[in-house]
Formats: C-alpha cells, structure tokens, sequence
C-alpha cells in the first residue's frame, strides 16, 4: 500500500463584519486634518475619544461607534471629518464629498487603501443641516453605495431619515402618509451594495454636562453594524442579520404596524420592530437592489466575502508559470473554501455538486488568456436564496486579481 502526504496550504484568515465609520468632528480638535483626513482603528468604545476627537455635539458618530461594540461589535475604523460647529452645512457637505470624490486618476485616496474591512456606515449625513434637503442626503449617500460598488467587496448601512417627532415626546404609531414618504425616500437608493434602515431608536444620551434629556434620538446604522458583526462571529455571513436583538436602544421614534411593515419591506426598507418582552429587533434583511438574486443582505455579503477571500488568499499565485499545474493549485484552494462554505450550510444543496462549482482549467483559460498573461476561473455559489447559482468570474494578473460578478442595480 502505498501514502502519499499531501502538504495543506496555509490560508489566512480574515474578519467580516469591519465597519468604517465616517462622520463629523470639531476643527479645532484636529486642526491638521482639515485638508487631510485619516483613519483610525479602534476596538473599545474608549478608544474613540483618545484617538480619534470629540464629535460635533448635534452629530452621530459617536452614538454610532457606541452601538456597534454594545451590539457585538470587535472591530472598526473610524474617519473623523473636521469641520467648524460654526460651519456646518455646505462646508459639511463638502467636506465629505471631498473624501468620496474620485481624483483625475478616478482614485479617492486612502480610503479606497483601507483594508480588512467589510461595511461602510455614515451616520452623520443625517445631520440635520444635511438632511432638511432629501436631494443632498440622497446625493450623500449614493456616493456610499458607488464607492461600495466600486471596491467590489464592501457593504452600505444606511439610515431612512427620521419622521420628526421630539426627543422627549412618546413613541407614536406611523401612518400611511408616514410610510409612503419613507417608500419615497427609498426609491432614490437603487443598489445591491447596500441597505436601508428605519425607524431611529432611542438610546442613553452621552455624558453631557447641560444636557439633561432622558434619551437622544439617534439613526440606528452603527447599532445594526454591532448587529451584523455579532451574526458573523455566532453564524456566519451567510446567515440574515435578522430577528436579532438591538441592545443599547431603549425604544424607537415610532411603533410600526405589521401592515406597515409588509409594505415597507416589499420595496426593500428594513424596518425595526419592538417585541413585549423580547426587546427591540432588525426585522428585515432586504438590499435595495432591483434583481431578486440581490434581494437578501446574507446572499450580497457572502459573494462579497468571496472576493474578499480570494483577494486575501491567492495574489501569490499570479506569478507562477501558467499553465494546468497552475490552474489545478488555484481550484484545489478555491474547492476548499467552498467545500468549507457547504459544511457550515452556507451554500444549499445535498451534495457538493449542488452546492458549488469551481472551474479553471482549458475552457476558462484559452491559448489567447494565458499569452496576455491571465489566470481565469470561475465560481458558481448556490446560496440559500435564491435557488439558482450566483458565478464570479475571477482574473488574476501580476498587477493584481479581478473579479466579474453580476453585480447590477
């Protein structure tokens, strides 16, 4: 009998569930970063305000950073935008599109160097000197979900904006009026690169010596961030961060209806939804993308955790000879990731077979492919939804490795 010992490769590993949080600060707090923004990694909540700087007083930032580490959160970078209190609005406005703004070089800077991160929350395009004109608040958070599209492995967490109610005057139960203007809104975000959130919660307000409100009213992105994070570690990214509990939050600015919520739901808002004795939930795990195969956050984030994966886990195969050895060591690592996917159910099906398919070999690398210098395969995934293979076609070049995946609105 003959044993042949086959070395396993190393694989590394990665996080999910990494949100960057991009918000306001005072000026005068960092006064150097006007011109020249950076980012900090931060895993307690004490971090912020020792490395990062004192958010603007009637902003979210803060707020947002609590509620991801009260909900599970490990894990975020945080980008402070410093403008004057005394400026906000169109100086606000500014100064974030100068972060999202593509250059002459169609880069926009560090943040698309950023790595080992996954989501995106913006918080403070909620301001209200931001959100009293809908069109700029759209505007703003567009952009989000372009730069999510454009890096091809990150996730929007975005806020509906609030109905209006006072700080300190009981929940109340929305209308129909109340529901179409949120529809509305939702119909100017169009995109499988993000998600909507509503209504806002109300939480604990932050030590504040002249404040003396009960609670603060607060757009609810970073707790669902917090949320997203404690379902990876628990489940993974293929599970629904749905019908999970939202700690830190003492109840919402409304109450809405199982009608209402149907509705809502129906065009892709993910309501929260407070229980008698089983507290505040996300319930709803909706894109805002048009195509049914996009329809579901877990199906978009497990194909964006593949590109993840296999930017992580193959560039150092671009410069071996190219050819069938090749090609046969990059579907060995690819079939491992996905045979890993089928035994923790992330992908449906009873056999591998069903579940997953991995091809690169002759077909997918032609005598043309391999002289330009290319290594193409391609991944077909069966996730839970929708029941039909979702297929990234993967290019890898000495320069780096791109990804085709039907990526749609």
């Amino acid at each position: 009998m003959h044993l042949e010992e086959v070395a396993t490769e190393k694989i590394s590993a990665f996080r999910t569930g990494v949100p960057i949080f991009v918000g306001f600060v005072e000026a005068r707090e960092i006064d150097d970063e006007v011109e020249h923004p950076r980012f900090f990694w931060i895993s307690r909540l004490e971090h912020f305000e020792q490395r990062v700087a004192r958010a603007i007083s009637n902003g979210f930032l803060e707020y947002a950073v609590r509620g991801f580490f009260e909900n599970g959160g490990e894990r975020c970078v945080v980008i402070p935008l410093a403008v004057s209190q005394n400026e906000l609005g169109t100086a606000a406005v500014e100064v974030f599109e100068n972060l999202f703004r593509k250059d002459r070089t169609g880069r926009r800077g560090f943040i698309e160097d950023i790595e080992g991160t996954d989501l995106v929350c913006v918080p403070d395009i909620m301001i209200e000197v931001i959100r009293k004109s809908p069109e700029t608040a759209l505007r703003l958070q567009r952009q989000v979900l372009q730069y999510c599209k454009d890096m091809g492995d990150r996730f929007a967490i975005l806020d509906a904006p609030p109905i209006g109610y006072q700080v300190n005057t009981p929940s109340m139960q929305v209308g129909t009026d109340t529901i179409e203007t949120v529809v509305e809104y939702r119909q100017g975000l169009v995109s499988a690169a993000g998600a909507l959130y509503f209504p806002w919660i109300r939480v604990r307000p932050l030590p504040q010596p002249t404040d003396d409100c009960v609670s603060a009213l607060v757009p609810p992105c970073g707790h669902v961030a917090g949320i997203y994070a404690r379902t990876d570690v628990a489940a993974g990214v293929h599970k629904a961060p749905a019908n999970e509990v939202m700690e830190g939050a003492v109840d919402m600015e409304m109450h809405v209806a199982a009608e209402e919520i149907a509705r809502l739901t129906e065009v892709g808002v993910n309501c929260l939804r407070a229980f008698p004795s089983r507290g505040i939930r996300v319930w709803g795990a909706r894109t805002l993308s048009r195509r049914p195969e996009w329809r579901y956050v877990n199906v978009r984030r497990l194909i964006l955790t593949l590109v993840r994966w296999i930017r992580t886990n193959m560039d150092d195969l671009v410069f071996e000879p190219n050819g069938p050895p090749l090609w046969e060591r990059v579907q060995r690592r690819l079939n491992s990731y996905c045979y890993a996917l089928f035994q923790h159910d992330a992908v449906q099906g009873r056999t591998p077979e069903e579940a997953f398919f991995v091809k690169c070999d002759h077909e997918t690398n032609s005598p043309g492919t391999q002289e330009a210098g290319l290594v193409v395969s391609e991944v077909g995934l069966a996730p839970m939804i929708p029941s039909e293979f979702i297929v990234v076609r993967i290019t890898q070049t000495i320069t780096g490795t791109m990804f085709s995946v039907p990526i749609g609105e």
